[in-house]
């Protein structure tokens, strides 16, 4: 759950959703700097779907009784968060090996980027170390699965699945920010581009629109969306919680990228 706060509260958007808004993304991604996706309708999938783990979860999502409000996708134990990892990665498998794998690497590299070990309870660093090691294991059995097959040996070298990483992992920071409101400058790293570099870009809030720079997107213009529920005040049971979320006033949140 990502929580969204403005002058009327707080707007809940499930993981699923701030996933499809990635899925839009990258449907628009590509350009004389940028490669569009390939394999393509692979590389989408994934962006779409690298949240499917969280699925049952979002059906009845915690209650963080610090807030009052659902927990936040950080501020989930690490036990609970790799098992819903692991989960996604399974029902990624069911879409297919390269979209799985995707979904695997994107696991891999938010554990890279944001879980601190020198901070981390010893339980919880074995936890991860554990998920990690399973899903290295996974990793290898697919690569070697997609480089024995013609029909996709293409897209399995290491060049092309690095990109492809780094290509969710950018998708995702940045349907995180717009989900969760930009107000100000915004930074997304390391993405890979046309000629090989890892290109930092800037988001930024501009009147009525969000400009990208440098631009990734092959319209000078892209619209998206993702949908929450509006959440009004603060929650002191589960049950509490989860007849709001029922009745709740579903949210679109749109967002419209311009070239600068």
């Amino acid at each position: 759950m990502l929580l969204r706060k403005d002058e009327d509260g707080v707007v809940a958007i499930p993981q699923p959703s701030h996933a499809w808004l990635s899925g839009q993304l990258a449907r628009a991604w590509g350009n004389p700097l940028f490669d569009a996706p390939s394999p393509r309708e692979e590389v989408c999938l994934a962006a779409e779907q690298h949240d499917i783990g969280w699925l049952s979860w979002e059906m009845r999502p915690e209650l963080d009784c610090e807030t009052g409000l659902p927990r936040e996708f950080f501020r989930i134990p690490p036990k609970k968060h790799t098992a819903l990892w692991r989960e996604g990665v399974r029902r990624a498998r069911a879409f297919g090996r390269y979209p799985a794998l995707l979904v695997s690497l994107h696991a891999k590299t938010i554990y890279e980027r944001h879980f601190d070990s020198a901070k981390a309870k010893p339980e919880d660093i074995n936890a991860v170390r554990a998920f990690l090691a399973g899903q290295r294991r996974f990793q290898a059995r697919i690569i070697k699965s997609l480089r024995e097959d013609p029909q996709t040996c293409e897209h399995a070298s290491p060049e092309a699945i690095e990109n492809n990483r780094l290509l969710i992992a950018a998708l995702d920071k940045l349907s995180l920010d717009i989900c969760g409101g930009v107000t100000a400058a915004a930074k997304i790293a390391e993405v890979p581009s046309r000629n090989g570099e890892r290109i930092a870009l800037r988001l930024f809030p501009h009147k009525d629109a969000l400009t990208l720079e440098p631009w990734p997107l092959t319209a000078r213009q892209v619209a998206v969306q993702a949908e929450g529920k509006r959440l009004c005040g603060r929650f002191s049971a589960h049950g509490e919680l989860l007849r709001a979320l029922a009745n709740a006033k579903p949210v679109l949140l749109t967002a419209v990228l311009r070239r600068a």
